[in-house]
């Protein structure tokens, strides 16, 4: 079997907790998943107690509302506050169940981009040490960490509370969709760019990395970073390993340099993307990613492993998540790891599992399938076509461009 076979669970959009965390883990034991990545913190929360910087959970995992339509849209917001994070002891409940599953936590705290709701905490760390709430809208923000002495010395204290609780010998850093000109507003930045004879604003996230870098080798940790973070330059990225999403070719130029490479591409293992494309589904980001796409996908030779991600927009609710796995976190399993003869049978062997543990699974007969188009944040909205989504980001890793929204 691969090395690794993930699935990411994204708590920052929507919190979800310890309880619906442990029964996802025990789901994705039923199918030989040996690893689930925690996307814990993001511009819309940070999920996660931290006793050495508390404000990190008192104010960051607080949002006063979420967007209730699609991203593409001028938003709308539903004026209900948002909150919710794992504490220590939950983390040790979950990583204890885990490992009594052979399964491994994998912690992802997100860097330099995606750093909204930490700097809602601590905005001396952030460009012009601006004023930051934690965002209740969707989509890439332009918040970022300044690659200062003082902020490593920051990182490197939450680094060392996130080490002590997970177990893991991988820590996830994100580095993806950081939109790194922005470092360019402001000015004590652009004066250590110039002290460090640094031309681009790339060379400033590579030395950001590396820097990162330093501190989780330092705590004996293997780091994890999304395609981004090695596509700006392969030549100068860091050894970290990378968990490519935007396609194949990204992740065959990473094997060719020599990286340790995870594929989780949007097509077809983005599961926040519909099943179909219809007004009976909830609202989702897009689609449609279908059970016969995923059965469809073949790994690349040479890869780690694989992985699903289920990000949480639009997914607030465990039944609603759930709806959105299965089967298709099932058929994943079975075209990368699973054995027998077809894709029917290895699933209904092992469906009753699930049943057991009232998981809620899409019917493939539409005449059985659970009605839950309700349990959306919105309205119902076409929203992004996968196959043009897919090629645009395959373009921008190749290219070495920042994933924009598109």
């Amino acid at each position: 079997m691969m090395r690794w076979r993930g699935a990411m669970l994204d708590i920052s959009r929507h919190y979800f907790d310890a309880a619906f965390i442990k029964k996802t883990i025990s789901s994705l034991a039923i199918f030989d998943y040996n690893t689930l990545h925690l996307h814990l913190t993001d511009d819309q929360g940070w999920r996660l107690e931290s006793k050495v910087f508390p404000l990190l959970h008192e104010v960051g995992s607080i949002r006063k509302q979420s967007q209730n339509n699609h991203g593409l849209l001028e938003p709308t917001y539903d004026g209900k506050g948002h909150s919710g994070y794992l504490t220590h002891n939950d983390v040790r409940e979950i990583v204890s169940h885990a490992h009594s599953l052979g399964m491994q936590v994998v912690p992802e705290i997100n860097i330099p981009g995606h750093t909204g709701a930490l700097l809602a905490a601590y905005p001396q760390y952030g460009v012009n040490k601006a004023a930051v709430e934690v965002s209740g809208r969707w989509g890439i923000s332009d918040y970022l960490l300044r690659p200062f002495p003082e902020t490593f010395e920051f990182l490197t204290k939450v680094f060392e509370e996130v080490a002590s609780i997970f177990p893991s010998e991988y820590i996830h850093v994100g580095g993806d969709e950081s939109l790194i000109d922005n470092w360019l507003k402001d000015p004590e930045v652009v004066a250590f760019m110039k002290e460090k004879g640094f031309a681009t604003t790339k060379e400033l996230f590579m030395f950001t990395m590396k820097e990162i870098e330093k501190i989780i080798s330092g705590l004996g940790k293997k780091m994890v970073t999304w395609d981004d973070a090695f596509a700006f330059d392969p030549e100068q990225a860091t050894q970290a390993i990378v968990m490519s999403w935007r396609g194949s070719a990204i992740a065959q130029i990473a094997l060719d340099h020599g990286r340790e490479v995870i594929q989780g591409p949007v097509f077809p293992t983005y599961l926040d993307y519909s099943q179909e494309v219809s007004e009976s589904e909830p609202l989702a980001i897009g689609g449609p990613v279908t059970l016969e796409d995923v059965l469809a996908f073949t790994p690349l030779p040479g890869v780690t492993g694989v992985q699903f991600q289920l990000w949480s927009e639009y997914i607030q609710f465990p039944m609603h998540a759930e709806y959105m796995m299965w089967p298709r976190a099932a058929a994943l399993a079975y075209r990368c790891w699973g054995e027998g003869r077809d894709f029917e049978s290895y699933f209904a062997e092992r469906r009753p599992l699930l049943e057991k543990l009232d998981v809620t699974i899409r019917d493939v007969d539409p005449l059985k399938r659970a009605k839950i188009a309700h349990l959306g944040i919105g309205p119902y909205y076409r929203g992004f076509d996968t196959a043009s989504m897919m090629e645009a980001l395959e373009k921008s890793a190749v290219a070495g461009e920042v994933a924009h929204d598109f």
